[in-house]
């Protein structure tokens, strides 16, 4: 699922939406102690007043915002013994295709969550099951879109796992009584502001649907719940893009050395992205041991037999590294350069302008070629030999 069929997605999450008419919402709540299913609610979504629908509108929303491969994840689903009663995949499925009820179906993936239970507190789980109109062809600028544009009729299930947060003690105003009391325990709110995790099933891509992939996000940045992807999803675990970076960086630590000039840097990065700057729409660049080694050679770098062992050592054999997730980013001053006395950050195109250089008292300065006078605090700096 790439970027834009999240945003395209993610915007219809509103009231006035006349593309993602939404079916049923099921909520269950379910105890921390015991696993125990304190209450099960089923909703028409139409026959919801308009408070509780947008709270649940905001709710599912946020299982679609953050970072790909950083807070979501497109993942597989694993090949599985198990059967079909209890399989995850096989439930999403059915669940989208037989006409019936989510209930029957999600109560099966909350027994998951039951006997998998990785929370430190009550929880509510919320599932959606609607309908996305998705555009089949682009209308013209100059025209409005209208719904003859929107042909694919897209079926999804939607799930949100909540934390039950239960307020602290303290002083309210009963308006019916006109009085003042203090709040019970049982008061309990539902975090519908922060999910813990969800899911979406089907991933959605630009001309097509996959249902042999989930999108999965997680509340905590490049952090999967393992427990929760491998028991509850069945699904294979994913690198996130901080996982990738890094072991990126130890391939190219490995082939070219611990130490290289600033404009050798700079000429991979370009390298790397100028195969992100020509990318066809529907894929998805990558660089495998293949490509690093044209890049490394084109570059100049002699050791580039060493590429291969490089990647069997980090990954276990070749690994496609999307170029999004591990080369700095162009737009921005990307590349911090640091010390104990200082921080200076650069944009990974002005790499050539910056030297570290050794005094003739043996002193390590970093040398940066300036354009203009620097200032500090309000004064320029004094020229100096």
């Amino acid at each position: 699922m790439k970027k834009r069929d999240l945003v395209n997605l993610r915007k219809e999450f509103k009231l006035s939406s006349y593309l993602m008419p939404i079916k049923e919402t099921y909520s269950v709540y379910l105890k921390k102690d015991n696993g125990e299913i304190i209450t099960r609610e089923l909703n028409y979504f139409e026959m919801m007043d308009t408070e509780k629908r947008e709270l649940y509108l905001s709710n599912f929303k946020k299982i679609l915002t953050g970072a790909i491969d950083t807070k979501i994840f497109e993942l597989d689903f694993k090949n599985s013994q198990e059967d079909n009663s209890t399989n995850t995949q096989h439930l999403l499925h059915e669940a989208i295709s037989s006409g019936n009820s989510i209930v029957e179906y999600a109560d099966k993936i909350v027994d998951k969550i039951s006997n998998h239970f990785t929370y430190d507190t009550d929880i509510v789980i919320n599932f959606v099951r609607a309908e996305y109109y998705k555009a089949a062809k682009k209308g013209s600028k100059e025209s409005e879109e209208s719904p003859d544009d929107y042909v694919q009729a897209i079926e999804f299930i939607l799930c949100s796992i909540n934390k039950v947060d239960i307020p602290k003690k303290a002083l309210k105003f009963d308006y019916k009584e006109m009085a003042f009391k203090t709040n019970s325990a049982l008061d309990t709110v539902i975090n519908l502001n922060s999910p813990l995790d969800g899911f979406m099933f089907p991933s959605i891509n630009s001309e097509y649907i996959d249902v042999n992939k989930v999108i999965y996000y997680s509340s905590k940045s490049q952090q999967m719940n393992l427990t929760f992807v491998e028991n509850v999803l069945g699904c294979e675990l994913k690198n996130s893009a901080l996982q990738e970076k890094e072991s990126f960086n130890i391939i190219l630590n490995i082939v070219i050395g611990d130490r290289i000039k600033p404009e050798t840097m700079q000429e991979i990065y370009e390298s790397i992205y100028e195969k992100l700057e020509y990318q066809e729409d529907d894929e998805e660049p990558v660089i495998n041991i293949k490509s690093l080694e044209d890049i490394l050679n084109y570059c100049g770098i002699e050791n580039t037999e060493a590429v291969k062992g490089a990647f069997n050592d980090v990954c276990g054999g070749d690994y496609d590294f999307k170029i999004k997730n591990i080369i700095p980013d162009f737009y921005s001053k990307s590349i911090k350069i640091e010390n104990e006395y200082a921080t200076v950050e650069i944009t990974p195109d002005r790499l050539n302008l910056i030297k570290q250089i050794v005094t003739e008292e043996g002193k390590r300065c970093l040398l940066i070629e300036l354009n203009e006078d620097v200032e500090v605090n309000g004064f320029k700096l004094k020229n100096e030999a």
